[in-house]
C-alpha cells in the first residue's frame, strides 16, 4: 500500500457543528433558524461544490432568514474559524509521510475555507490535493474520485481513503479503494495503523 488519501473536515480539522452551535456569540435566533430550516443540508454543499461564492452564501442565508447581511457574514466567519487542526491527525500526516507514503486530500470544502486552510503545515506533506470547490464536485459523486485517481496516477487497490462520513467510505470502497471510516477517532487511527502494518 502506497498511498493514503485523507478528508479534511472530521479527520484533519475539528468540525464539529454541536461546537458550533454550543460557541457561537453572535445571533443565536438566526443559528437556530438555520438548523430548523436545514439550510446547511440544502445550501451547504452547493457552496462547497463552488456553485456559490462566500458572498452569494451570506446573501442567501440572509435572505432566507431575514436577519441582516451582517450577522450572516459573522455566522459564516465563526465557522471558518472553528477549523481548528486535529493535534494528533497532523502528527500522524507527519509520521507517514517520514516514512515514505505519497499522502493526498480529498475534501468537500468552499475556495474561500480553502484559501484560509491552506497556509496550515499538513497541507505540506499532501502531494495532491482535491478540494472540492475548485474542482466544482463534491463527495460522494464519483466522478470527483476518478478526478483523484487520475490526476495523481492512483491506483485504488494501492491506496487507502479516509474519511468521517460513512457514504463517502462506502463509494470509495466500492470503486476499490481500501477504506477506514474514521466516525470515532481512536478507532480511527487504530484502523489506520492497522492497514499499514497488515495491508488489510
Amino acid at each position: 500500500m502506497k498511498n493514503i488519501v485523507f478528508d479534511l473536515g472530521g479527520v484533519v480539522l475539528d468540525w464539529n457543528p454541536r461546537k458550533v452551535e454550543a460557541n457561537f456569540q453572535g445571533n443565536r435566533a438566526l443559528l437556530r433558524y438555520l438548523l430548523d430550516h436545514d439550510f446547511f443540508q440544502q445550501y451547504w454543499t452547493e457552496f462547497d461544490r463552488g456553485t456559490y461564492t462566500e458572498k452569494e452564501i451570506i446573501d442567501l442565508m440572509s435572505s432566507l432568514s431575514g436577519f441582516p447581511v451582517e450577522e450572516c457574514r459573522e455566522l459564516v466567519e465563526f465557522v471558518k474559524f472553528s477549523l481548528t487542526d486535529i493535534p494528533e491527525t497532523v502528527h500522524l500526516i507527519r509520521q507517514l509521510a517520514e516514512e515514505g507514503y505519497s499522502l493526498y486530500c480529498l475534501s468537500n470544502m468552499s475556495v474561500e475555507f480553502y484559501e484560509y486552510l491552506k497556509p496550515r503545515e499538513f497541507f505540506h506533506y499532501f502531494k495532491g490535493q482535491i478540494i472540492s470547490g475548485i474542482e466544482k464536485l463534491v463527495k460522494p459523486d464519483m466522478a470527483i474520485y476518478r478526478l483523484l485517481t487520475t490526476r495523481f496516477g492512483l491506483h485504488p487497490s494501492e491506496t487507502l481513503f479516509v474519511d468521517d462520513l460513512e457514504k463517502n467510505v462506502d463509494v470509495a470502497q466500492s470503486m476499490g479503494f481500501h477504506v477506514v471510516h474514521f466516525a470515532d477517532r481512536e478507532k480511527g487511527y487504530a484502523g489506520i495503523r492497522e492497514f499499514i502494518r497488515t495491508g488489510k
